[in-house]
Parts: C-alpha cells; structure tokens; sequence
C-alpha cells in the first residue's frame, strides 16, 4: 500500500499558477518518490505517476490518498483501473491527517527540507526540479539514509510508550522483505552497488545551486 499527498510551492498566496510536488510513499519500507509538476491538474498527477512507477522496486496493490480533486477523478481513477492488474483506490476522511501520517512525515522531510517554502512559479524549473528528485534525493533518501519507525503505542497508566524499530534505509526494508523474490532482490542489489552516496551528495548540491540560480534570474526577469 502506497500513500500519496501534494505539496503547494506557492510561497504565502495560493493565487495564479506554481509548482506542486506529489509524493507517494510505501507504508511498510517508507520508500518514496517525488515528482514536480504544474498546478495539480489530472492529467499532470497521471504522467508523474507513471513516471514515479517506473522508479519503484515494487507494484503498487493499493493507493490511498485524500480526498483532494488531483486524486479524486476520473483520468486518475481510470489510471488505476484499467490495467491488468488493477489498483484499489482508497481516500482518508476528511479533515484526519492521520490517515495519511506516513506520507505527510515525508512532505516534510522530502520536500521541504530539499525545496523549502519559497514560491516556483516558474514553469520551466519543473524538468529540474525532477532531475532533482528522480535522478539524486531519492536515490540517496531510499538507498542510503535511514529512517525509524514506530511499531506500536503502550499505555502505563496516564503515558503512552512509544516503540520504535531499528534504524533501517528504504532498500534495507525491501531486502528484508520475506514476499520478495530473490531474482528482485538481486536486480535492487545491483541498483545500490551502482550508486555512491558521495558523489550522488556532490551533484545533488551542484544542482540545487543551480536550480536557485534559474530562480533568482527569473525574479530578476519578472520584477
């Protein structure tokens, strides 16, 4: 089961048209992938969703999300249906973000923390922006970089104890994954050992570098 979410790069209006990231995470690995895209409008959450399904080391069975009208459609829902193997679609209640807490963690910490809370509004950033995305933070965010995760909730008496699972990376996850095949495993092995952490950071940051560049120039332009 994946959860997905949008993320507003509208800065402090919602006005006119800017940039919008969706997530989809994995419950069970945490493993998350990120698009850019314009606006929110269907067909644009359609063509990022393939694109993100391309990356993913697993079929998704089930996509839950809220009940927002970039998920909420029939070109979305249509997608989701019409294949072999069709996906069930499922929306949280409205007004509880804690039905889908595991992709709000990630709105945080894999689009705010990379892209903050400044305004996109230029429309050509968006190819970078998934360079970004696609081609470095989630290689280095699934692979590399560990995350906890909560295992279950006790009371005593008026506290509640929190208990949480080792540190484990996305692909650690996927690894220990006992419905996995090996011959997948093997392929996600191959994928790791062709990646260097380092070198994934240092290019990353070039174009981070770059991509704030091509917004101040456009500012410029603008003003």
């Amino acid at each position: 089961t994946v959860q997905a979410d949008t993320v507003a790069h509208c800065g402090t209006s919602l006005a006119g048209s800017f940039a919008f990231s969706l997530t989809v995470t994995d419950i069970f690995t945490g493993w998350t992938e990120n698009r850019g895209l314009w606006n929110k409008g269907q067909d644009g959450v359609v063509q990022q969703m393939e694109d993100i399904e391309k990356s993913l080391p697993f079929t998704i069975k089930t996509f839950k999300s809220d009940s927002g009208s970039e998920f909420m459609n029939y070109r979305v829902m249509n997608y989701f249906k019409e294949r072999n193997r069709p996906v069930t679609m499922v929306r949280s209640r409205p007004y509880r973000k804690d039905d889908n807490c595991y992709v709000e963690q990630k709105n945080f910490t894999h689009v705010r923390e990379l892209f903050g809370y400044e305004r996109i509004e230029q429309r050509d950033l968006i190819v970078l922006m998934n360079e970004i995305y696609r081609d470095y933070w989630n290689p280095l965010q699934n692979f590399f970089i560990p995350s906890t995760k909560l295992l279950r909730k006790v009371r005593i008496g008026a506290r509640i104890k929190k208990e949480f699972e080792p540190h484990l990376t996305p692909y650690q996850r996927m690894m220990g994954a006992i419905n996995w095949s090996d011959e997948k495993k093997k392929q996600l092995r191959c994928k790791k050992e062709s990646l260097n952490p380092f070198e994934l950071t240092k290019a990353l940051n070039e174009k981070l570098r770059e991509f704030k560049r091509l917004m101040q120039r456009n500012r410029l332009i603008s003003a």
